[in-house]
């Protein structure tokens, strides 16, 4: 209240064409803001500013219009006196017609508006668990499953390297040079955006990919911390690169939407046993694990099946592509096709 009585008159005032809704919003923004500095013990040096500027529509800022004689119900919004049309395009008009949007966000990039349109989905009943699916997560293969499948992108791993090294790159110019480069800096800015936003996408290939089971549970280990863990530098660097925490969040909300089951497990030695045993016998070599029998197992999929086999319910493997090495591989390609699906080894 202190702070609406000292900012509200007078942004309306100096700013009579921004509507009093606006200016609440904004307010409210800007307390959300500090409770979040304050909740994390963030020191803070001077005060916020919001660069890239956006804001969350609600109630008293648009309305749902619609359009006569249209497939969708709703296929325009009316944001106080403008009123905006949607393109429809195939994804979106099944979205519109199955499911009603909530408050939008709409925010400015490279001087152009745009919105933003959350969904509310229906919620499906999860099923009795029968079935489970072990999934066992790393940075090179990025996801390998119980049933025999690893989840890899070669032209993936090479854009990234590709991306990592141009940013290497451009940090290390900008510290030889006493006064950087302004487009340097705007080049390095791009560089980041778009490595984030093919991580971004990735995680939802993979976790497409990893869904497509008729298993009703999906067993993942419980990798909270593992990156404040002591390990060398070279696996601390590759294991900062991989979205661990990304991955289990967009499994499990997509698992939850399908009526599926996500647990977590105890990452204790899943690398390490022999998963026809149980036992700690056998040796793990990079992508092989060579048992004590003599056999040699894809030392992804071994440890997959260990965590299936700590939910303690039935699952479909572990199966003859173990052995040797042989799985299959499903690679997700980056882009409008769907994930291709290979052969074995």
């Amino acid at each position: 209240m202190v702070l609406h009585n000292k900012v509200y008159r007078k942004v309306r005032k100096e700013h009579p064409h921004i509507t009093s809704q606006v200016v609440i919003r904004g307010i409210h923004s800007c307390l959300a803001a500090y409770r979040s500095a304050n909740s994390n013990k963030r020191v803070l040096t001077k005060p916020f500013e919001k660069k890239r500027l956006s804001m969350r529509l609600d109630h008293n800022l648009y309305a749902k219009r619609s359009v006569r004689f249209a497939k969708a119900n709703e296929t325009s919004i009316r944001i106080r006196r403008k009123t905006f049309a949607f393109v429809l395009y195939p994804k979106l008009q099944s979205l519109l017609s199955q499911s009603r949007y909530r408050d939008p966000v709409v925010f400015e990039r490279d001087g152009e508006l745009h919105i933003a349109l959350t969904f509310d989905t229906p919620f499906v009943e999860p099923s009795k668990q029968q079935l489970a699916l072990g999934v066992d997560l790393g940075c090179h293969v990025a996801a390998a499953t119980s049933d025999g499948r690893i989840i890899m992108d070669k032209k993936f791993a090479k854009e990234k390297r590709r991306l990592r090294f141009l940013k290497s790159q451009l940090r290390s110019a900008s510290m030889r040079s006493e006064n950087p480069s302004k487009s340097a800096k705007r080049h390095l800015k791009k560089l980041r955006r778009k490595e984030a936003d093919k991580n971004r996408n990735q995680t939802h290939l993979v976790a497409n990919e990893v869904l497509k089971t008729d298993a009703d549970t999906i067993v993942l280990e419980n990798l909270k911390g593992i990156k404040s863990k002591r390990y060398t530098k070279s696996y601390q660097n590759r294991l900062s690169q991989v979205p661990l925490a990304a991955l289990r969040i967009t499994i499990t909300y997509k698992a939850e939407h399908m009526g599926k089951h996500v647990l977590l497990v105890r990452p204790y030695m899943t690398s390490q046993t022999d998963c026809l045993t149980g036992k700690r016998e056998g040796e793990r070599r990079g992508r092989r694990f060579y048992a004590k029998s003599g056999l040699i197992y894809d030392s992804d999929i071994n440890a997959a099946c260990n965590i299936v086999k700590l939910s303690k319910l039935p699952f479909s493997g572990p199966c003859k592509r173990l052995l040797d090495g042989q799985a299959l591989v499903s690679e997700p390609i980056v882009g409008a096709r769907s994930p291709q699906v290979l052969t074995d080894n």
